[in-house]
């Protein structure tokens, strides 16, 4: 198992319903297990698991492929 926090800075400009929209979009992106909209220069916080890095990677690029993402950041979980 593998896991992200991914930073997602949003391009919606549409007020609070679009920004609702864009949070049950990325909900149904597979891997994607928690979504938090944050204060700060950080508009979402998406927790992503997957069984490998290849579905971890897949689902990033499907994240970044969401009308309203403008860019993301992501910090990989590391085991210790």
């Amino acid at each position: 198992m593998v896991a992200a926090f991914v930073m997602i800075q949003m391009s919606v400009s549409g007020g609070w319903a679009d920004a609702r929209d864009l949070h049950n979009t990325l909900h149904g992106v597979m891997g994607v297990k928690t979504v938090y909209f944050l204060s700060g220069p950080t508009d979402i916080l998406a927790f992503v698991e997957a069984a490998d890095m290849t579905s971890l990677m897949d689902s990033i690029g499907k994240i970044r492929s969401v009308k309203g993402v403008a860019s993301t950041d992501t910090r990989m979980v590391l085991p210790i």
